[in-house]
């Protein structure tokens, strides 16, 4: 397959691992304050850059999408139009994917596309208005990213992939959480 390891891969690793330690306080933070926006976006824009620099074409698209939202977060728009972009930009790092054949490069890549897919219907669902299916998709997307990551560094040995694999689990733990609550309230 694709070799992942250089003499730079040691500083690409640590730069992961700083933009994952910055995401997880994300997470402990209030939730849409500033200082969470704020780990949101740094942490995910050096993931791109991780993704990029290590050639993961697949969790460059997810990150992507989330930098994406994760800018979202910092401008004035109603909730169908940030809704409305993020759906697009997944729908277009899904056609894109498709149009280089990066399944056919990358056989584990269907799981991490289903991934994304419920990670973008995740963003769509109003948490308000359907909490289980929002707490679903997204807690499963995110389940799938990391099962996608897992085989990544088990069968490509690329240990780049075990942050998004530690992340993606740490962020399916709330929406799952919001998912078991709606089925007992049911």
């Amino acid at each position: 397959m694709r070799p992942r390891h250089s003499a730079g891969s040691e500083w690409i690793f640590y730069t992961g691992i700083l933009a994952m330690v910055l995401l997880i306080i994300g997470i402990l933070q209030q939730p849409s304050s500033l200082p969470q926006k704020s780990l949101f976006l740094v942490g995910s824009v050096l993931l791109a850059a991780v993704a990029y620099l290590n050639k993961q074409t697949m969790l460059l698209s997810l990150q992507v999408i989330i930098v994406i939202g994760s800018a979202l977060a910092f401008i004035q728009l109603g909730g169908a139009q940030k809704y409305g972009i993020l759906a697009m930009a997944s729908i277009l790092a899904i056609i894109y994917l498709i149009s280089i054949k990066n399944f056919k490069k990358d056989p584990w890549s269907i799981i991490c596309t289903l991934g994304l897919i419920l990670i973008a219907v995740g963003y769509v669902t109003d948490a308000t208005v359907n909490p289980l299916f929002f707490g679903l998709s997204l807690g499963l997307g995110s389940v799938l990213v990391a099962l996608y990551s897992f085989m990544d560094y088990y069968f490509q040995k690329d240990h780049v992939a075990v942050i998004w694999f530690i992340l993606n689990l740490v962020f399916a733990i709330n929406p799952l959480l919001i998912a078991i609550s709606a089925m007992k309230a049911s």
